[in-house]
């Protein structure tokens, strides 16, 4: 039996970029800058040229993931043979994701690494579609979730800050039934704003941990043209 999802909802298009080959391009970046809000915005401006004309892409120094914030999610079910209808995501299976595990690109860093992370927040939607068994159980439709406090204690959630763009967000493009993965058919991100944020990776003594170290700023910086302190849903 062949169905179909339409899910609507306010989405996110997170983006994580690793800075270090930009020297390749002429653009060098210290981990032992004194950034500040007025230096840093030349440098994102320049960052995020690097990301939309897709240079960082070339450098194999990226990852991007979408996702949506749950609380707004809508969803209609279009199964063959039965009625379409309008279901929650309490209705479906909702699967823990190891948001470490799914960030490769992070699980890879080293000592000195410097990260971009460029969220895009707007209204989305997902269609997504698979096959079913003869007699469909929509129990078995499930979706991908970053629930943060089944992999990670509270201190290592509240200690790593780029875990604030992950935890407690449904991953769409994670969908399978049963097993098998469900296909993307269209995903469409209407960009309502674009923020950035730096991050470095240090060393934490005595355990010798790595940390992601978040380059603290008066406020989120925005990349889209608007000057304004609107936080991202």
């Amino acid at each position: 039996m062949a169905f179909k999802l339409h899910i609507e909802a306010e989405g996110k298009k997170i983006g994580l970029y690793r800075l270090n080959r930009l020297e390749i391009e002429g653009l060098e970046i210290d981990a032992d800058t004194d950034f500040d809000q007025e230096n840093i915005a030349g440098l994102f401006e320049n960052i995020n040229a690097y990301i939309e004309s897709g240079e960082l892409d070339e450098l194999d120094s990226s990852q991007t993931l979408t996702a949506l914030d749950p609380e707004s999610a809508s969803i209609t079910l279009d199964a063959d043979g039965l009625e379409e209808v309008e279901i929650s995501l309490d209705d479906i299976t909702l699967q823990n994701i190891d948001v470490d595990k799914k960030l490769k690109l992070l699980e890879k860093s080293k000592i000195g690494d410097i990260f971009f992370v460029r969220t895009e927040v707007g209204e989305a939607y997902w269609d997504l579609s698979g096959e079913a068994e003869e007699s469909f159980a929509l129990q078995n439709v499930k979706l991908g979730y970053f629930d943060c406090t089944k992999s990670h204690d509270q201190y290592e959630v509240l200690r790593e800050s780029y875990y604030d763009y992950l935890c407690d967000l449904v991953v769409p493009e994670d969908a399978h039934y049963n097993n098998e993965k469900l296909e993307l058919d269209e995903h469409v991100l209407r960009t309502r704003q674009v923020f950035g944020e730096l991050f470095i990776v240090r060393q934490e003594l005595p355990g010798r941990e790595k940390v992601f170290q978040k380059v603290s700023l008066e406020e989120k910086m925005r990349l889209d043209g608007y000057d304004d302190t609107v936080e991202p849903v």
